[in-house]
């Protein structure tokens, strides 16, 4: 599919907070809230939903760029569900608008943007690195 006609397109992550995910376990002493970095991985699991069946067989997405606003605490135990709406397609980098809700409102929002790869190229180029390697031509 062209993914230019996928602009508009959306996927969700939602979880009830557990201990796993709270700033606590994140190394914040005392705060049993959805941590930061849990969040963000929520947002990139919707950004991933918004994108399924729209890649080619061969094709994965990497994160590249997040910049989210964290407004509200969200406790273990309450459920918050994330949002990602594909708002443009640059070549291939995708860019997602996100927010998260609670059920006292919204919790965060931002960007993010994801890279399309051929899966075997990006497979073997993360190989190379393993060995020390560069990239041809980096």
């Amino acid at each position: 599919m062209d993914m230019q006609q996928a602009i508009g397109a959306e996927g969700t992550a939602t979880v009830v907070v557990s201990e796993a995910e709270s700033a606590e376990s994140y190394g914040n002493a005392g705060l049993a809230v959805l941590a930061t970095p849990a969040l963000v991985g929520l947002m990139e699991r919707a950004a991933m939903d918004a994108l399924v069946g729209l890649l080619a067989e061969r094709e994965r997405t990497v994160g590249s760029v997040v910049d989210v606003t964290h407004e509200a605490p969200t406790p273990v135990g309450a459920e918050v569900s994330v949002t990602a709406r594909i708002e443009s397609v640059e070549g291939a980098r995708v860019w997602f608008s996100m927010w998260a809700l609670d059920a006292a409102g919204q919790v965060a929002s931002g960007r993010h943007a994801r890279f399309v790869v051929d899966d075997e190229r990006f497979r073997a180029g993360a190989a190379r690195r393993m060995e020390g390697k560069k990239a041809p031509g980096g």
